[in-house]
């Protein structure tokens, strides 16, 4: 099962990694490009979903101290809801180095991880306890999600794409 997530985390590296250089090489502001939907553009979806993976990344500690929270993107953890970033730059440059943490954790995983309680606390202040391969499960399919939402608002300005499936390599 290992190999699984350590998949998961190239192909997000990868996928994500192609769609902001998509995103960036349009002479007009995709990024800021206003939508009807609960995200009012690209760069809100981008937004929440790296404040999602933080979040995550940041619950998991409660099984084991990886190497990764040396970093210093883990010195505080974002609100869901918080607009981190205002600027298309900001937004690529830590959402890749985010990639990078991640894939690093999934080398990092070892099959008895996998098994163990992640303890969070809720939004609205609920215990939550979860099995740790089921949200790193749900951490990739939720950036898969939010993927095909980018994916439909690029198709409405007929800009070619293809950034919902996992099939790289």
């Amino acid at each position: 099962m290992i190999e699984i997530y350590k998949y998961y985390a190239k192909c997000n590296q990868e996928i994500n990694a192609q769609l902001l250089k998509l995103i960036e090489g349009h002479a007009f502001d995709v990024y800021d490009f206003q939508v009807e939907g609960y995200y009012k553009s690209i760069g809100e979806i981008l937004n929440h979903y790296y404040v999602a993976d933080l979040i995550w990344l940041n619950s998991f500690r409660t099984i084991k101290e990886y190497s990764v929270y040396k970093h210093p993107v883990f010195e505080r953890t974002p609100n869901y809801g918080e607009q981190l970033f205002h600027n298309f730059t900001d937004l690529k440059e830590s959402r890749l180095k985010l990639d990078s943490i991640i894939v690093e954790l999934a080398d990092e995983i070892e099959t008895e991880d996998l098994n163990m309680t992640v303890t969070r606390i809720t939004r609205q202040g609920e215990k939550l306890k979860k099995i740790f391969w089921k949200l790193l499960l749900h951490m990739f399919n939720h950036q898969t999600h939010h993927r095909g939402q980018i994916s439909q608002i690029l198709d409405t300005l007929k800009i070619e794409n293809d950034f919902s499936n996992m099939l790289r390599h």
